[in-house]
């Protein structure tokens, strides 16, 4: 029976309203205006999903409110850190901002990926709604990351035989959420048989249980454990979530999708190297969130973002500054130095995560002990020690001041002869000649790196968008 309306709702969440005419889609005369951004809430009268890590949130570049889709992990290059994530291509008609990995993509430990580049099936037709494939390459994967390969050919798929499993992270119920609170951001699962198979396209019947806004890209899973495949990718829905469900099939994309994952890597860059260290468990990432999980720190980098002075944040989380700029600098300083040497990015940045007074004690240190001033700079004691001249009489107990005192009396005796960098943690003085060496020498700046143009802004901006997504996931409206 011919439909005189339908409802075909392209199940991604942007903040805008999207109209969808798919003339020639079997079953429709006209489509409907639909706000997918405001019918936001994962898959219909599912279960969460415990055991499909791979299947990753894609949060969209969509003004403030943002927007959600779903994606599977297809294959991993761990040498190189680079990752595939097969999608929808209306998944990427707005760009994808950065890739979450995890049960709860609000959650503080959500593992996220940046970026790299992203590719549509060159078919895709958003009016007809065929070939919806995308590809997206991810930066920071690791052996960890998880991973579920596409389908091969035939895939093994039979109307009315064939069982499969629908994971995503959309809207979990046919109420309309009433407050940002509402929405879901849970990974979920449910099992349906397919019903519909064509060359190019999976259906089934939703009127039960489905897939929905935000199941957008998300994979459509045949078999178990290491023999499970993605065979489709969710599409579009027909009326609100409780008619029929359609996936692209992967088959119908093999020749794209083996394009994507065998095309030329990108050349390693500044820029890359960026992306990589700040993503999934890297190096910067892994500092970013450990400060982002501190009270203190994220405290401090909260006063920051006021609008208020490094001072003024600095008098009131004094413990947190070194930590926050080791991480802030942390491209720049360990991750990507080499790459990153000479780029404006990182101009201003301490080439040993704090910059002494100039001096020949400050080329000696440099040159000589400079992993130990950047394992110095990073520790939030050690860091006020170096800041007010080891004036608090903890110093002389902290470990790390200790070893850069230790590296400055052993390779840098004459140089720093008249220096408090050798006397620093030196836990046989008597605190009083501590403090006193304290008040008449100053081996360091007044404001260390404890500036906005002390920190490389391009990886400050990936440590504030971590924060955001972080923060800002139950407030977004999604779909």
């Amino acid at each position: 029976m011919r439909l005189s309306v339908v409802r075909w709702v392209p199940f991604f969440a942007l903040g805008v309203a999207c109209s969808m005419e798919p003339a020639g889609v079997p079953g429709t005369e006209s489509a409907r205006d639909e706000n997918v951004g405001r019918a936001s809430s994962a898959v219909i009268n599912g279960s969460l999903d415990t055991a499909h890590p791979a299947v990753v949130a894609l949060i969209l570049a969509q003004g403030s409110q943002g927007g959600l889709c779903s994606g599977t992990i297809v294959k991993k290059d761990v040498q190189r850190g680079i990752g595939w994530v097969a999608t929808a291509a209306h998944c990427v008609e707005v760009p994808p901002a950065i890739v979450v990995q995890a049960q709860d993509f609000s959650s503080p430990d959500a593992i996220r990926y940046s970026v790299i580049d992203f590719e549509a099936d060159p078919r895709y037709s958003p009016q007809r709604l065929t070939y919806d494939f995308a590809m997206v390459r991810i930066a920071g994967v690791d052996e960890s990351t998880p991973v579920i390969p596409l389908t091969s050919a035939p895939d093994g798929v039979v109307a009315r035989q064939t069982s499969v499993t629908s994971v995503g992270f959309g809207r979990t119920s046919l109420v309309e959420p009433t407050s940002p609170d509402d929405q879901n951001t849970q990974r979920r699962m449910v099992t349906k048989t397919v019903d519909e198979v064509t060359a190019t396209r999976l259906g089934y019947d939703m009127r039960t249980q489905g897939i929905c806004q935000g199941d957008s890209g998300g994979p459509v899973l045949l078999g178990s454990g290491s023999n499970q495949r993605v065979v489709g990718i969710h599409s579009y829905v027909q009326g609100d979530c409780n008619g029929r469900g359609y996936s692209g099939r992967v088959t119908a994309a093999l020749d794209f999708y083996e394009q994507e994952l065998t095309k030329s890597l990108p050349a390693d860059s500044c820029a890359l190297c960026e992306k990589i260290a700040n993503s999934g468990k890297q190096e910067c990432a892994a500092m970013s969130a450990s400060c982002l999980a501190d009270k203190d720190c994220r405290g401090y980098y909260e006063c920051l973002s006021s609008g208020k002075s490094a001072t003024s944040c600095f008098a009131t989380y004094p413990l947190a500054e070194g930590p926050f700029y080791a991480a802030a600098n942390c491209v720049c300083g360990r991750a990507c130095a080499d790459q990153c040497k000479g780029s404006s990015s990182c101009r201003g940045v301490p080439k040993c995560g704090y910059k002494m007074d100039p001096g020949d004690c400050a080329k000696c240190v440099e040159a000589s002990c400079c992993q130990e001033e950047t394992d110095c700079a990073a520790d939030g004691q050690c860091y006020v020690c170096l800041k007010e001249g080891d004036a608090d009489p903890a110093c002389a107990k902290n470990a790390a001041r200790k070893k850069l005192a230790e590296c400055a009396k052993s390779k840098c005796t004459t140089e720093c002869a008249d220096s408090g960098i050798q006397a620093g943690g030196d836990d046989a003085a008597p605190e009083g000649e501590v403090e006193a060496a304290a008040t008449t020498t100053r081996t360091t700046t007044t404001t260390g790196c404890a500036t906005s143009s002390g920190a490389s802004s391009s990886s400050v901006l990936a440590l504030v968008l971590g924060a955001l997504v972080t923060a800002g996931a139950r407030r977004r409206r999604r779909g």
